[in-house]
């Protein structure tokens, strides 16, 4: 089975002004045997303090970061961390290694590699100010990530051929579907967590683009902090198998709360279950020693389930 994990979902309890403030997604990946430890997405300044918290409690001396995509609310908070100097690896996708493959997708006469590196430079401009800091790409450093957490989408074409649209569109913000160019490539992860079962994060993915064997999954999380529009088509995707799952929803984005208010409280989704950090961390697959708050044995937590 080698190494598993447990996993936290910071929600925002205790954070000043938590109902006006959008502090993103954070999600710690620990192994408590190994001392391995990776963060999946960082949005603000207040989770990193969380995490250096935890991992001086750990004994932690420094975290792989995974970021998903370019958005703030999944990064300001990486900055924080590289600071306090916790940070060992990040890993992401450094689009300039693929510059020439998007050059040949835009094929315009009036484009020049240097020009189109610039542009790639200046739209995903988080991923940019990361340079020297031991930055890892997923598509070509995914053998790097610790045992049993897996990168598995989108696939290398579709990121490269989202990216060649965004630079013709001038605009990673520009929809398609019910996502943006740029969270619609958000990097997708696996975990194996102690308990046995695998957790899908998906951050901020398009649906369309999250291709995986859903029966793999005990726990799934809603992209984009339970949209409800990306939750039903992902619910449709899942099909009849719904009911086998628990979805997870990252929701600290102050009073817009992500569309996942209107997802809480649809009575077609009372039978699925579904575990939101509006109400706190989400803490699974924790060793069945570990105190935890407001433990729910019915998500599988401190269970064995």
């Amino acid at each position: 089975m080698g190494i598993s994990y447990e996993i936290i979902v910071l929600g925002t309890d205790g954070y000043e002004g938590k109902e006006n403030d959008w502090y993103g997604d954070c999600i710690i990946i620990y192994n408590h045997n190994n001392k391995i430890m990776v963060v999946y997405d960082c949005g603000s300044e207040q989770h990193a303090e969380r995490v250096i918290e935890f991992m001086s409690e750990k004994e932690v001396d420094k975290t792989d970061i995974i970021l998903s995509h370019n958005d703030s609310d999944h990064f300001d908070g990486i900055l924080t961390l590289i600071d306090n100097g916790k940070v060992e690896k990040i890993f992401t996708t450094l689009l300039l290694k693929y510059v020439d493959e998007i050059l040949d997708i835009l094929d315009n006469d009036c484009r020049t590699r240097d020009s189109t590196k610039k542009r790639i430079l200046d739209l995903y401009d988080n991923i940019a100010s990361l340079e020297g800091n031991n930055l890892r790409d997923i598509f070509i450093d995914e053998d790097d990530l610790p045992e049993n957490i897996l990168f598995i989408g989108p696939d290398k074409e579709t990121m490269i051929n989202t990216v060649a649209k965004a630079i013709k569109e001038n605009d990673i913000h520009t929809k398609e579907g019910t996502e943006t160019l740029v969270n619609a490539t958000s990097l997708q992860i696996k975990v194996l967590l102690n308990n046995n079962k695998n957790v899908l994060l998906v951050s901020d993915a398009s649906v369309e683009n999250i291709e995986c064997d859903f029966t793999e999954y005990f726990y799934i999380q809603l992209p984009h902090h339970g949209n409800m529009t990306s939750a039903d088509d992902l619910f449709e995707k899942i099909n009849d198998n719904v009911a086998n799952h628990v979805f997870i929803v990252s929701d600290n984005t102050g009073t817009s709360n992500g569309g996942s208010d209107d997802l809480m409280k649809s009575e077609e989704h009372k039978g699925i279950v579904i575990k939101n950090t509006i109400d706190g961390d989400i803490e699974l697959g924790l060793p069945v020693f570990a105190t935890i708050t407001n433990a729910r044995n019915d998500y599988g937590i401190c269970s064995g389930l």
